[in-house]
């Protein structure tokens, strides 16, 4: 259960992330939020597909157990 909020919780993140980033390059102006949404977008990326492989390699194994 906690696994599945957390992952709601980061793939909305990407996705507002990702609607900033779209008005930023639409508007043509770089401010200083554009180089941290950069940052948190990546940020977000790394801990989306880390969480995602930790957890079907946790499931692999269960299935092995089970």
């Amino acid at each position: 259960m906690f696994t599945r909020a957390i992952l709601t919780i980061f793939a909305w993140a990407l996705v507002l992330e990702i609607f900033v980033l779209l008005y930023y390059l639409l508007k043509g102006t770089r401010p200083v939020e554009f180089y941290v949404n950069l940052g948190l977008m990546i940020f977000t990326v790394l801990f989306l597909s880390f969480f995602i492989f930790r957890e079907r390699k946790r499931r692999d194994e269960d299935d092995k157990r089970g």
